[in-house]
């Protein structure tokens, strides 16, 4: 019996293997500029990652997540403060230079276009105001990227994010005074990072 279930997991396990091989799985590590609008901010405080699929040679799809802090000194009272912004989204992906030309996607250069939307947490670091803002957020951007090695890319990236109904400045402070009130607030990243694709066509 035990012989039996020994058997039984391997093969389970050499199955899975075996399928994910086949699959167009990367999984993705990213480093660099950050910054928002209203208050202006930018620095290098931003790390992410993600995991995608591909569907085929031009369309896919990933979830990512990131990790942005802000520092920003007031100008009226030269006290510094910020906020940190999680962010966790589901995107859809599309491979440009294999639309524009089927061979591209069989080079070591190839450029990628996404969009899509998720949630995103943004704390304020200002002590009386110690709370989490829970938001919507809407993404966009594009990602050049080199084949080093077998399946393995070298990108940059650039992206601009909306947090929709947002009710603290990028530097911590409240958007308003008495009634509660919410604005779109807008950043952006531009990264550098590492790609590693599983598998085949």
């Amino acid at each position: 019996m035990k012989k039996k279930s020994l058997f039984f997991a391997i093969t389970l396990v050499a199955i899975f293997f075996t399928n994910t091989s086949q699959a167009q799985f990367s999984i993705e590590a990213n480093y660099g500029l950050n910054g928002s609008f209203e208050p202006s901010y930018n620095g290098f405080t931003h790390f992410g990652g993600g995991v995608s699929y591909d569907f085929d040679e031009t369309f896919g799809a990933k979830l990512d997540f990131a990790s942005d802090t802000f520092s920003i000194e007031n100008e009226d009272t030269g006290i510094e403060s910020g906020s940190k912004n999680t962010r966790i989204s589901l995107q859809g992906v599309m491979n440009v230079s294999n639309l524009i030309d089927s061979r591209a996607s069989y080079g070591n250069f190839r450029v990628l276009a996404h969009a899509g939307g998720g949630l995103s947490i943004l704390k304020s670091d200002i002590p009386t105001l110690d709370k989490t803002d829970h938001i919507a957020n809407v993404i966009m951007g594009i990602s050049p990227q080199y084949k080093v090695a077998e399946n393995l890319y070298l990108g940059l990236d650039a992206s601009m994010i909306f947090n929709i109904s947002q009710h603290y400045y990028f530097d911590g402070t409240l958007t308003y005074v008495g009634q509660a009130n919410s604005i779109t607030g807008i950043m952006y990243n531009v990264t550098a990072g590492l790609t590693y694709k599983f598998g085949s066509y």
